[in-house]
């Protein structure tokens, strides 16, 4: 018995002697990535219109907040609504065509089989969905005179397929928050592409989507023709999707300048991001290296179409 006690003290002690100096250059890079990023997206949110309007203090993670993401999308496509941000509780809705939409504050919303209700995931721990909803109504300082809507972006459904699903009336499907009341009649939202060719017919239904595509025979990939001399082909798979950015000359690939790996719940956002009348993609490559820079709307892109990048080649690619 004491023999088999001090085996696991000296596993343990290995397990600890291997793992710890990964542990410490992990949290190095973190530290090194935070230093270096923090001031750039402190300085993106400073010139953004949510802290001209409302003078919240900068958090780590308000970049990616929903608030944020849609209300400057709101502003720069003049949606005609009422944002209103409580002084009681910092909380935060919109109220649009006469429908009040509130943002959730979890992080995925599933369908459990066993006890046949929805439930949210709120930091790891996961609640009844009705449950974490009733605590969001009671945020609001009035009672609500008009519907009431939880603005749900697709991609916090981990279930691929959303059609025949029962759910809640309360809920909004959108497909992001920076386009939100945009082709929302399309059924391409409530699905998220398993292959190529899913992805590909995706496309075919996505007004003011730019350039000329096509699937491959084998179905494997789509080829895109969005610039001038360059070509864009995606790839679309359960385990990786691909992007791979190159240069195109006389019907076939020059030289690549970048490439990467969205989840197939970010594919077709990406598609839409970079692809999308008005969007536009910057990237830079070197002789031994690219890098995707900024993909969205043109409007928000912190780059010059006349940027000078001394290393190599700089795009500054726009969709028309």
């Amino acid at each position: 018995m004491n023999k088999l006690k001090w085996c696991k003290k000296i596993l343990i002690a290995l397990a600890v002697v291997i793992l710890l100096p990964l542990i410490i250059v992990g949290v190095t890079i973190a530290g090194i990535y935070a230093l270096f990023q923090t001031p750039k997206d402190k300085k993106e949110y400073k010139k953004s219109r949510y802290y001209a309007d409302f003078k919240q203090k900068f958090t780590m993670d308000i970049l990616n907040s929903p608030e944020y993401r849609f209300y400057n999308s709101a502003v720069r496509r003049n949606l005609q609504l009422k944002y209103i941000k409580q002084e009681s509780n910092g909380f935060e809705y919109f109220i649009y065509n006469e429908t009040i939409y509130l943002f959730p504050d979890f992080e995925q919303i599933d369908f459990d089989e066993n006890k046949k209700y929805w439930q949210v995931d709120c930091d790891g721990d996961w609640k009844p969905f009705d449950e974490c909803y009733d605590k969001l109504l009671d945020k609001l300082d009035k009672t609500a005179i008009y519907p009431v809507k939880l603005l749900v972006e697709r991609k916090m459904f981990p279930i691929l397929n959303l059609n025949g699903k029962d759910i809640p009336n309360c809920i909004f499907v959108t497909w992001n928050y920076e386009n939100v009341f945009e082709n929302e009649e399309s059924p391409s939202k409530m699905l998220i592409p398993e292959n190529s060719k899913e992805l590909y017919e995706m496309m075919l239904q996505t007004p003011n989507l730019c350039g000329s595509f096509e699937l491959t025979d084998d179905g494997e990939k789509i080829m895109w023709h969005l610039y001038e001399n360059i070509m864009i082909e995606i790839g679309v798979d359960p385990s990786a999707c691909y992007f791979g950015v190159s240069e195109w000359s006389l019907g076939k690939i020059e030289s690549g300048i970048t490439h990467w790996h969205p989840s197939i719940f970010e594919v077709y956002d990406e598609v839409c991001s970079i692809g999308k009348l008005g969007s536009v993609m910057v990237l830079c490559s070197t002789a031994n290296s690219g890098a995707l820079m900024f993909y969205g709307s043109k409007a928000d892109c912190p780059y010059s179409p006349d940027k000078k990048y001394l290393l190599g080649k700089y795009y500054y690619l726009e969709a028309k």
